[in-house]
């Protein structure tokens, strides 16, 4: 798993249902930790949350509907949560998931 990949993941609380994510964590960690911190993804969309970066469906990142990324949601789950990669988020993407991170981490302000 590398960062920026979407994956079906299965977070606690969702009765064993895979739901899409996005890997947040570093590479530089590589499998050296015991879990992997993800985004979980939504198709609850809502416009104009900017710490929602939203997501159109591609055959590159593997979503069939409309979503958001839930950096409010940040989640630390264990390897064995994660079942499958199914795509990639684009650069552009990722550059707007790392502004949304820095917010909602408190590591930076809204601009």
């Amino acid at each position: 798993m590398k960062r920026g990949d979407v994956v079906l993941m299965v977070a606690p609380g969702d009765l064993g249902r895979p739901r899409p994510g996005v890997v947040v964590q570093s590479d530089d960690l590589g499998s050296a930790t015991t879990t992997v911190l993800v985004c979980p993804l939504t198709s609850d969309v809502t416009e104009n949350l900017g710490i929602r970066p939203i997501i159109e469906p591609a055959s590159s990142n593997g979503l069939r509907a409309r979503s958001q990324i839930m950096t409010d949601k940040l989640l630390a789950l264990r390897r064995d949560r994660i079942r499958t990669t199914i795509g990639k988020i684009d650069a552009n993407l990722l550059a707007l998931l790392d502004r949304a991170l820095l917010i909602v981490l408190g590591l930076a302000r809204r601009t």
